[in-house]
Protein backbone atom coordinates (compact mmCIF):
# COMPACT_ATOMS: atom_id res chain seq x y z
CA UNK A 1 0.00 0.00 0.00
CA UNK A 2 2.96 2.27 0.85
CA UNK A 3 4.76 1.20 -2.51
CA UNK A 4 1.88 2.06 -4.21
CA UNK A 5 1.54 5.62 -2.28
CA UNK A 6 4.99 6.23 -3.24
CA UNK A 7 5.14 5.34 -6.78
CA UNK A 8 2.07 7.50 -7.62
CA UNK A 9 3.09 10.46 -5.48
CA UNK A 10 6.63 10.87 -7.32
CA UNK A 11 7.16 13.88 -9.29
CA UNK A 12 7.38 13.43 -12.86
CA UNK A 13 10.95 14.41 -14.08
CA UNK A 14 11.03 17.99 -16.21
CA UNK A 15 12.39 17.77 -19.84
CA UNK A 16 13.86 20.70 -21.00
CA UNK A 17 12.46 22.15 -24.26
CA UNK A 18 14.69 21.77 -26.95
CA UNK A 19 16.80 25.51 -27.77
CA UNK A 20 18.18 25.59 -31.35
CA UNK A 21 20.99 27.61 -31.39
CA UNK A 22 19.46 29.75 -34.74
CA UNK A 23 17.04 31.00 -31.85
CA UNK A 24 19.79 32.36 -29.76
CA UNK A 25 20.64 34.65 -32.95
CA UNK A 26 17.23 35.09 -33.69
CA UNK A 27 14.85 34.59 -31.21
CA UNK A 28 11.73 33.00 -32.46
CA UNK A 29 13.37 31.74 -35.69
CA UNK A 30 12.23 27.96 -35.16
CA UNK A 31 8.55 28.50 -35.10
CA UNK A 32 8.85 30.45 -37.83
CA UNK A 33 10.07 27.85 -39.57
CA UNK A 34 8.02 25.38 -38.36
CA UNK A 35 5.11 27.59 -39.49
CA UNK A 36 6.36 27.89 -43.21
CA UNK A 37 7.37 23.95 -43.53
CA UNK A 38 4.25 23.23 -44.84
CA UNK A 39 4.98 25.80 -47.82
CA UNK A 40 8.69 24.78 -48.23
CA UNK A 41 7.27 21.01 -48.49
CA UNK A 42 5.27 22.09 -51.84
CA UNK A 43 8.44 22.47 -53.84
CA UNK A 44 11.67 21.30 -54.33
CA UNK A 45 13.25 24.92 -55.28
CA UNK A 46 11.63 26.90 -52.39
CA UNK A 47 13.65 24.97 -49.33
CA UNK A 48 17.37 25.76 -51.10
CA UNK A 49 16.00 29.37 -51.93
CA UNK A 50 14.98 30.38 -48.54
CA UNK A 51 18.28 28.77 -46.92
CA UNK A 52 20.23 31.06 -49.64
CA UNK A 53 17.88 34.38 -48.37
CA UNK A 54 18.54 33.07 -44.97
CA UNK A 55 21.95 33.32 -45.41
CA UNK A 56 22.59 36.27 -47.26
CA UNK A 57 20.26 37.97 -44.11
CA UNK A 58 22.48 36.38 -41.55
CA UNK A 59 25.32 37.04 -43.04
CA UNK A 60 24.87 40.86 -43.70
CA UNK A 61 23.98 41.19 -39.91
CA UNK A 62 27.30 38.77 -38.62
CA UNK A 63 29.24 41.37 -41.42
CA UNK A 64 27.96 44.70 -39.89
CA UNK A 65 28.11 43.53 -35.92
CA UNK A 66 31.99 42.48 -36.83
CA UNK A 67 32.73 45.38 -38.49
CA UNK A 68 30.76 47.84 -35.49
CA UNK A 69 33.40 45.54 -33.26
CA UNK A 70 36.46 46.53 -35.08
CA UNK A 71 35.33 50.05 -35.96
CA UNK A 72 34.80 50.55 -32.20
CA UNK A 73 37.50 48.70 -30.83
CA UNK A 74 40.44 49.15 -34.03
CA UNK A 75 39.27 52.01 -36.02
CA UNK A 76 40.49 55.77 -35.25
CA UNK A 77 38.57 58.39 -36.30
CA UNK A 78 38.27 62.23 -36.44
CA UNK A 79 35.11 64.34 -36.88
CA UNK A 80 34.78 67.63 -38.42
CA UNK A 81 32.19 69.98 -38.11
CA UNK A 82 31.02 71.58 -41.12
CA UNK A 83 31.55 75.40 -39.80
CA UNK A 84 35.36 74.37 -39.61
CA UNK A 85 38.41 75.61 -41.49
CA UNK A 86 39.35 71.79 -41.60
CA UNK A 87 36.17 70.95 -43.50
CA UNK A 88 36.99 73.08 -46.58
CA UNK A 89 40.65 71.50 -46.60
CA UNK A 90 38.84 67.74 -46.27
CA UNK A 91 36.06 68.86 -48.71
CA UNK A 92 38.64 70.27 -51.72
CA UNK A 93 40.73 67.29 -51.76
CA UNK A 94 37.47 64.71 -51.69
CA UNK A 95 35.91 66.99 -55.04
CA UNK A 96 39.28 66.34 -56.78
CA UNK A 97 38.92 62.06 -55.89
CA UNK A 98 37.39 59.99 -58.48
CA UNK A 99 35.41 58.01 -55.68
CA UNK A 100 33.70 61.32 -54.99
CA UNK A 101 31.91 61.64 -58.46
CA UNK A 102 30.72 57.87 -58.20
CA UNK A 103 28.89 58.42 -55.05
CA UNK A 104 25.33 57.73 -55.14
CA UNK A 105 24.38 60.82 -52.78
CA UNK A 106 26.28 63.40 -53.65
CA UNK A 107 25.98 67.65 -52.33
CA UNK A 108 25.81 70.33 -55.26
CA UNK A 109 27.39 73.01 -54.40
CA UNK A 110 27.64 76.65 -56.86
CA UNK A 111 31.31 77.83 -57.24
CA UNK A 112 33.00 75.47 -54.54
CA UNK A 113 36.29 76.61 -56.00
CA UNK A 114 35.78 79.59 -56.35
CA UNK A 115 36.16 80.28 -52.36
CA UNK A 116 38.98 78.51 -52.28
CA UNK A 117 40.97 80.67 -54.61
CA UNK A 118 40.75 78.22 -58.34
CA UNK A 119 37.96 79.67 -60.08
CA UNK A 120 39.43 80.79 -63.68
CA UNK A 121 35.98 82.28 -64.84
CA UNK A 122 35.94 80.69 -67.47
CA UNK A 123 32.19 78.92 -66.84
CA UNK A 124 29.51 80.79 -65.56
CA UNK A 125 28.50 79.44 -61.76
CA UNK A 126 29.92 76.00 -62.37
CA UNK A 127 28.80 73.10 -59.93
CA UNK A 128 30.87 71.15 -58.13
CA UNK A 129 30.17 67.93 -55.97
CA UNK A 130 31.00 66.10 -53.09
CA UNK A 131 29.76 63.20 -50.93
CA UNK A 132 26.82 63.97 -48.78
CA UNK A 133 25.15 61.50 -45.95
CA UNK A 134 26.29 58.04 -46.44
CA UNK A 135 29.62 56.33 -46.22
CA UNK A 136 32.23 55.80 -49.01
CA UNK A 137 35.47 54.04 -48.90
CA UNK A 138 38.46 54.55 -50.32
CA UNK A 139 42.64 53.69 -50.51
CA UNK A 140 45.09 56.31 -49.03
CA UNK A 141 48.43 55.50 -48.99
CA UNK A 142 47.28 51.34 -48.79
CA UNK A 143 45.28 51.63 -45.49
CA UNK A 144 41.54 51.26 -46.33
CA UNK A 145 39.63 54.88 -45.06
CA UNK A 146 36.06 55.54 -45.08
CA UNK A 147 35.03 58.80 -45.10
CA UNK A 148 30.94 59.28 -43.36
CA UNK A 149 28.84 62.16 -43.63
CA UNK A 150 25.66 63.33 -41.44
CA UNK A 151 23.22 65.77 -39.83
CA UNK A 152 23.45 66.71 -36.02
CA UNK A 153 21.30 68.89 -34.15
CA UNK A 154 23.78 70.92 -32.26
CA UNK A 155 21.15 72.94 -29.90
CA UNK A 156 18.27 74.57 -32.77
CA UNK A 157 20.31 74.06 -35.49
CA UNK A 158 21.13 71.23 -37.83
CA UNK A 159 24.89 70.91 -39.23
CA UNK A 160 26.98 68.85 -41.48
CA UNK A 161 29.35 66.56 -39.43
CA UNK A 162 32.17 64.66 -41.40
CA UNK A 163 33.96 61.76 -39.81
CA UNK A 164 36.69 60.53 -41.93
CA UNK A 165 38.56 57.07 -40.32
CA UNK A 166 40.68 53.89 -40.75
CA UNK A 167 41.99 50.84 -39.41
CA UNK A 168 45.13 50.86 -37.68
CA UNK A 169 47.30 53.96 -35.50
CA UNK A 170 45.71 57.25 -35.57
CA UNK A 171 49.33 58.33 -37.22
CA UNK A 172 48.30 57.88 -40.22
CA UNK A 173 44.62 59.40 -40.19
CA UNK A 174 46.64 62.37 -39.49
CA UNK A 175 48.92 62.04 -41.76
CA UNK A 176 45.84 62.63 -44.34
CA UNK A 177 44.19 65.55 -42.75
CA UNK A 178 48.32 67.08 -42.95
CA UNK A 179 48.21 66.49 -46.62
CA UNK A 180 44.75 67.55 -47.33
CA UNK A 181 46.57 70.71 -45.39
CA UNK A 182 49.26 71.31 -47.26
CA UNK A 183 47.19 70.82 -50.79
CA UNK A 184 44.33 73.67 -49.07
CA UNK A 185 47.50 75.42 -48.29
CA UNK A 186 49.02 75.96 -51.61
CA UNK A 187 45.98 76.38 -53.53
CA UNK A 188 45.95 79.03 -51.20
CA UNK A 189 49.03 80.85 -51.54
CA UNK A 190 49.00 84.30 -52.11
CA UNK A 191 45.38 84.56 -50.89
CA UNK A 192 43.93 86.37 -48.10
CA UNK A 193 40.67 84.18 -45.92
CA UNK A 194 37.76 85.96 -45.30
CA UNK A 195 35.84 85.27 -42.75
CA UNK A 196 32.73 86.24 -40.81
CA UNK A 197 30.19 84.81 -38.14
CA UNK A 198 27.39 83.05 -38.53
CA UNK A 199 25.26 81.40 -35.63
CA UNK A 200 27.63 82.27 -33.35
CA UNK A 201 30.79 80.42 -35.11
CA UNK A 202 33.19 82.04 -37.85
CA UNK A 203 33.60 80.72 -41.15
CA UNK A 204 35.37 81.48 -44.18
CA UNK A 205 33.40 83.22 -46.92
CA UNK A 206 35.57 83.93 -49.46
CA UNK A 207 39.19 84.12 -50.83
CA UNK A 208 40.47 87.15 -52.35
CA UNK A 209 44.25 87.53 -54.19
CA UNK A 210 46.73 89.17 -51.76
CA UNK A 211 46.39 93.16 -53.08
CA UNK A 212 50.36 94.20 -52.96
CA UNK A 213 50.68 97.03 -50.39
CA UNK A 214 52.28 99.34 -53.34
CA UNK A 215 48.65 99.29 -54.62
CA UNK A 216 47.20 101.37 -52.10
CA UNK A 217 47.75 104.98 -52.72
CA UNK A 218 47.99 107.25 -49.98
CA UNK A 219 50.80 108.95 -47.59
CA UNK A 220 54.05 107.15 -48.03
CA UNK A 221 55.57 108.11 -44.82
CA UNK A 222 52.40 106.99 -43.12
CA UNK A 223 52.24 103.67 -45.14
CA UNK A 224 55.88 103.20 -44.13
CA UNK A 225 55.25 103.90 -40.06
CA UNK A 226 52.39 101.40 -40.14
CA UNK A 227 54.17 98.69 -41.83
CA UNK A 228 57.03 98.92 -39.84
CA UNK A 229 54.89 99.24 -36.63
CA UNK A 230 53.00 96.01 -37.40
CA UNK A 231 56.04 93.92 -38.48
CA UNK A 232 57.51 95.06 -35.30
CA UNK A 233 54.62 93.47 -33.09
CA UNK A 234 54.67 90.49 -35.41
CA UNK A 235 58.28 89.60 -34.63
CA UNK A 236 58.73 86.54 -33.35
CA UNK A 237 60.71 87.62 -30.09
CA UNK A 238 57.63 90.33 -29.43
CA UNK A 239 55.65 88.03 -27.70
CA UNK A 240 58.53 87.17 -25.37
CA UNK A 241 58.96 91.00 -25.04
CA UNK A 242 55.35 91.74 -24.17
CA UNK A 243 55.04 88.81 -22.09
CA UNK A 244 58.35 89.51 -19.72
CA UNK A 245 56.88 92.85 -19.21
CA UNK A 246 53.51 92.04 -18.18
CA UNK A 247 52.18 93.65 -21.36
CA UNK A 248 49.09 91.77 -23.49
CA UNK A 249 50.68 90.55 -26.65
CA UNK A 250 47.70 92.68 -29.01
CA UNK A 251 48.06 95.75 -31.47
CA UNK A 252 44.82 97.65 -32.12
CA UNK A 253 44.86 100.25 -34.29
CA UNK A 254 41.77 103.13 -35.60
CA UNK A 255 41.42 104.19 -39.50
CA UNK A 256 39.34 107.16 -39.66
CA UNK A 257 38.61 109.22 -42.25
CA UNK A 258 35.81 110.06 -45.24
CA UNK A 259 34.03 107.35 -46.95
CA UNK A 260 35.84 105.80 -50.37
CA UNK A 261 39.32 106.75 -48.64
CA UNK A 262 40.36 103.12 -48.56
CA UNK A 263 40.33 101.76 -44.94
CA UNK A 264 38.59 98.24 -45.85
CA UNK A 265 41.33 98.30 -48.64
CA UNK A 266 44.58 99.04 -46.42
CA UNK A 267 43.25 96.40 -43.77
CA UNK A 268 43.27 93.70 -46.42
CA UNK A 269 46.56 94.76 -48.41
CA UNK A 270 47.98 94.86 -44.45
CA UNK A 271 46.92 91.28 -43.82
CA UNK A 272 47.88 89.99 -47.27
CA UNK A 273 51.12 91.47 -46.51
CA UNK A 274 51.56 89.89 -43.45
CA UNK A 275 49.93 86.87 -44.26
CA UNK A 276 47.08 87.47 -41.90
CA UNK A 277 43.29 85.75 -42.05
CA UNK A 278 41.03 88.38 -41.80
CA UNK A 279 38.29 88.27 -39.52
CA UNK A 280 35.54 90.50 -40.30
CA UNK A 281 33.08 91.54 -37.37
CA UNK A 282 29.91 92.68 -38.09
CA UNK A 283 28.50 94.75 -35.13
CA UNK A 284 25.19 95.11 -36.30
CA UNK A 285 24.74 91.31 -36.82
CA UNK A 286 26.28 90.37 -33.54
CA UNK A 287 24.83 89.73 -30.49
CA UNK A 288 26.51 89.46 -26.82
CA UNK A 289 25.19 85.53 -26.33
CA UNK A 290 27.73 85.19 -29.16
CA UNK A 291 30.44 87.76 -28.64
CA UNK A 292 32.86 85.85 -26.38
CA UNK A 293 32.82 82.72 -27.97
CA UNK A 294 33.50 84.70 -31.21
CA UNK A 295 36.48 86.13 -29.64
CA UNK A 296 37.55 83.04 -27.91
CA UNK A 297 37.31 81.56 -31.34
CA UNK A 298 40.20 83.86 -32.92
CA UNK A 299 43.13 81.92 -33.75
CA UNK A 300 46.77 83.49 -32.09
CA UNK A 301 47.47 85.55 -35.45
CA UNK A 302 44.89 87.05 -37.45
CA UNK A 303 43.55 90.40 -38.07
CA UNK A 304 40.58 91.59 -36.56
CA UNK A 305 38.16 93.70 -38.40
CA UNK A 306 35.39 96.15 -36.93
CA UNK A 307 34.07 98.41 -39.44
CA UNK A 308 32.13 101.27 -39.22
CA UNK A 309 32.29 100.78 -35.11
CA UNK A 310 30.18 103.78 -34.83
CA UNK A 311 27.15 102.03 -36.17
CA UNK A 312 25.77 100.34 -33.29
CA UNK A 313 26.35 100.67 -29.31
CA UNK A 314 29.44 102.92 -29.91
CA UNK A 315 28.50 106.51 -30.38
CA UNK A 316 29.49 108.73 -27.95
CA UNK A 317 27.18 110.64 -25.43
CA UNK A 318 25.91 114.09 -26.22
CA UNK A 319 27.42 116.96 -24.53
CA UNK A 320 26.32 117.41 -20.82
CA UNK A 321 24.84 113.87 -20.70
CA UNK A 322 28.45 112.17 -19.65
CA UNK A 323 31.62 113.56 -19.49
CA UNK A 324 34.73 111.76 -21.16
CA UNK A 325 36.40 110.75 -18.49
CA UNK A 326 37.55 107.41 -17.06
CA UNK A 327 34.41 107.96 -14.54
CA UNK A 328 32.31 108.22 -17.38
CA UNK A 329 33.30 105.05 -18.88
CA UNK A 330 32.50 102.95 -16.40
CA UNK A 331 29.07 104.71 -16.22
CA UNK A 332 28.39 103.76 -20.29
CA UNK A 333 30.27 99.72 -19.14
CA UNK A 334 27.19 99.57 -16.33
CA UNK A 335 24.26 100.95 -18.69
CA UNK A 336 21.90 97.96 -19.00
CA UNK A 337 21.91 96.63 -22.61
CA UNK A 338 18.82 96.13 -24.66
CA UNK A 339 18.09 92.67 -25.35
CA UNK A 340 20.35 90.62 -27.43
CA UNK A 341 21.64 93.82 -28.82
CA UNK A 342 25.13 94.62 -28.47
CA UNK A 343 26.24 97.52 -26.17
CA UNK A 344 29.64 99.61 -25.86
CA UNK A 345 29.97 97.39 -22.55
CA UNK A 346 29.81 93.78 -24.66
CA UNK A 347 32.31 94.98 -26.95
CA UNK A 348 34.64 96.99 -24.42
CA UNK A 349 34.60 93.75 -22.41
CA UNK A 350 35.12 91.43 -25.60
CA UNK A 351 38.21 93.33 -25.89
CA UNK A 352 39.55 93.57 -22.76
CA UNK A 353 38.15 89.78 -21.70
CA UNK A 354 40.02 87.29 -20.63
CA UNK A 355 39.50 85.39 -24.13
CA UNK A 356 42.67 84.07 -25.53
CA UNK A 357 44.00 87.16 -28.27
CA UNK A 358 47.58 86.94 -27.92
CA UNK A 359 48.97 88.05 -31.43
CA UNK A 360 45.79 89.48 -32.44
CA UNK A 361 45.98 92.69 -34.89
CA UNK A 362 42.71 94.89 -34.19
CA UNK A 363 41.69 97.20 -36.97
CA UNK A 364 38.52 99.52 -36.74
CA UNK A 365 37.46 101.61 -39.40
CA UNK A 366 34.96 104.28 -38.81
CA UNK A 367 33.32 107.53 -41.51
CA UNK A 368 32.83 110.00 -38.05
CA UNK A 369 35.61 110.03 -35.44
CA UNK A 370 33.61 112.55 -33.31
CA UNK A 371 30.75 110.11 -33.11
CA UNK A 372 32.50 107.76 -31.33
CA UNK A 373 32.90 107.29 -27.25
CA UNK A 374 36.70 107.67 -26.02
CA UNK A 375 36.66 104.57 -24.07
CA UNK A 376 36.26 102.62 -26.92
CA UNK A 377 39.38 104.25 -28.57
CA UNK A 378 41.18 104.75 -25.66
CA UNK A 379 45.89 104.08 -24.83
CA UNK A 380 45.48 100.58 -24.47
CA UNK A 381 42.90 99.68 -26.58
CA UNK A 382 43.68 101.42 -29.97
CA UNK A 383 47.15 102.23 -29.95
CA UNK A 384 47.62 104.54 -32.72
CA UNK A 385 44.75 106.93 -34.50
CA UNK A 386 45.44 106.69 -38.63
CA UNK A 387 43.68 109.30 -40.20
CA UNK A 388 42.76 108.19 -44.43
CA UNK A 389 41.67 112.10 -45.75
CA UNK A 390 40.34 112.86 -49.13
CA UNK A 391 42.75 112.90 -51.78
CA UNK A 392 45.74 115.59 -51.52
CA UNK A 393 47.24 116.41 -54.62
CA UNK A 394 49.83 113.99 -54.19
CA UNK A 395 47.60 111.22 -54.64
CA UNK A 396 45.67 112.05 -57.10
CA UNK A 397 48.93 112.59 -59.32
CA UNK A 398 49.78 108.66 -58.34
CA UNK A 399 46.44 107.49 -59.13
CA UNK A 400 46.37 108.59 -62.54
CA UNK A 401 49.79 106.83 -62.77
CA UNK A 402 48.61 103.95 -61.43
CA UNK A 403 46.02 103.64 -63.87
CA UNK A 404 47.12 104.75 -67.03
CA UNK A 405 50.73 103.77 -66.23
CA UNK A 406 51.95 100.23 -69.02
CA UNK A 407 51.57 97.44 -66.32
CA UNK A 408 52.91 93.24 -68.01
CA UNK A 409 49.36 91.69 -68.82
CA UNK A 410 47.83 94.85 -69.94
CA UNK A 411 44.69 95.27 -72.40
CA UNK A 412 45.67 97.41 -75.60
CA UNK A 413 43.76 100.56 -75.18
CA UNK A 414 40.40 100.34 -78.20
CA UNK A 415 40.82 103.38 -80.05
CA UNK A 416 44.21 104.91 -79.49
CA UNK A 417 47.86 103.68 -78.79
CA UNK A 418 48.40 103.62 -74.74
CA UNK A 419 51.17 106.58 -73.79
CA UNK A 420 54.45 106.27 -72.82
CA UNK A 421 55.26 106.95 -68.83
CA UNK A 422 56.69 110.04 -69.59
CA UNK A 423 53.23 111.51 -71.31
CA UNK A 424 51.22 109.71 -68.73
CA UNK A 425 53.21 111.53 -65.84
CA UNK A 426 52.73 115.39 -68.03
CA UNK A 427 48.84 114.01 -67.64
CA UNK A 428 48.95 113.10 -64.32
CA UNK A 429 50.26 116.86 -63.48
CA UNK A 430 47.82 118.35 -65.39
CA UNK A 431 44.76 116.40 -63.91
CA UNK A 432 46.16 117.09 -60.34
CA UNK A 433 46.38 120.57 -61.07
CA UNK A 434 42.45 120.67 -62.26
CA UNK A 435 41.60 118.58 -59.29
CA UNK A 436 41.01 120.67 -55.79
CA UNK A 437 42.73 118.94 -53.07
CA UNK A 438 40.45 117.22 -50.13
CA UNK A 439 37.30 117.77 -51.97
CA UNK A 440 37.24 114.12 -53.96
CA UNK A 441 37.94 110.66 -52.36
CA UNK A 442 40.46 108.05 -53.57
CA UNK A 443 37.83 105.87 -54.62
CA UNK A 444 35.89 109.10 -56.54
CA UNK A 445 38.84 109.93 -58.34
CA UNK A 446 39.73 106.29 -59.50
CA UNK A 447 36.12 105.40 -60.60
CA UNK A 448 36.31 108.29 -62.97
CA UNK A 449 40.01 107.13 -63.94
CA UNK A 450 38.75 103.49 -64.68
CA UNK A 451 36.26 104.97 -66.84
CA UNK A 452 38.09 107.01 -69.19
CA UNK A 453 41.42 103.92 -68.88
CA UNK A 454 41.41 103.91 -72.60
CA UNK A 455 42.59 107.60 -72.88
CA UNK A 456 44.76 109.96 -70.27
CA UNK A 457 43.71 112.32 -72.62
CA UNK A 458 39.77 112.56 -72.06
CA UNK A 459 40.30 111.89 -68.73
CA UNK A 460 41.92 115.25 -68.04
CA UNK A 461 39.54 117.08 -70.75
CA UNK A 462 36.30 115.81 -69.29
CA UNK A 463 37.94 116.44 -65.44
CA UNK A 464 35.71 119.25 -64.93
CA UNK A 465 32.69 118.07 -66.55
CA UNK A 466 33.16 115.41 -64.06
CA UNK A 467 33.52 117.40 -61.24
CA UNK A 468 30.25 119.48 -61.54
CA UNK A 469 28.43 116.34 -61.79
CA UNK A 470 29.82 114.58 -58.50
CA UNK A 471 29.14 118.29 -56.70
CA UNK A 472 25.28 118.18 -58.09
CA UNK A 473 24.40 114.99 -57.05
CA UNK A 474 26.47 115.27 -53.61
CA UNK A 475 24.09 118.59 -53.10
CA UNK A 476 20.71 116.71 -53.99
CA UNK A 477 21.90 114.24 -51.59
CA UNK A 478 22.60 117.16 -48.81
CA UNK A 479 19.51 118.32 -48.99
CA UNK A 480 17.50 115.28 -48.81
CA UNK A 481 19.44 114.22 -46.09
CA UNK A 482 19.02 117.50 -44.20
CA UNK A 483 14.89 117.09 -45.36
CA UNK A 484 15.50 113.62 -43.29
CA UNK A 485 16.54 115.22 -40.16
CA UNK A 486 14.04 118.04 -39.55
CA UNK A 487 11.61 115.30 -40.32
CA UNK A 488 13.02 113.14 -37.63
CA UNK A 489 13.46 116.23 -35.42
CA UNK A 490 9.60 117.22 -35.67
CA UNK A 491 8.06 113.72 -34.60
CA UNK A 492 10.55 113.45 -31.87
CA UNK A 493 9.58 116.74 -30.49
Amino acid sequence: MMATLNHTTSPTPLIAPHISILDIFVPGSTSILAAIEPVLATNSYFRPLFLCMLLVFLGRHVCRYLWGVAEAHFASTVHVQHSSEVYDMVGLWMTSQPFAHRARSSVARVGWRRSSGHEDGTQKKPLHYSPWKGTFYFIYNKHLFWFRSVEKELGICIEEVVTVSCIGSPTILKQFFNDCRGAYLNLTKNKTSIFEHCSGKWKRTNLKSTRPISTVVMNDEVKEGLLQDIESFLEPKAPTWHANRGIPYRKGYLLYGPPGTGKSSLCLSLAGRFDLDVYILNISAADRNSLGALFAELPSRCLLLLEDVDAVGAARPRRGEMDITQAGEDATQSQPPSQGKLSLSDILNALDGVSPQEGRLLMMTTNHLDHLDWALIRAGRVDKKIELPNADKDVIFRLFCMIFKRAEGDIPAPKEPAEDDRTVEEFARDFARKVPEREFSPAEIQSYLVEHRGSARVAVEKVQEWMDRTRAERSKVARVDSFMEVQRSSVIN
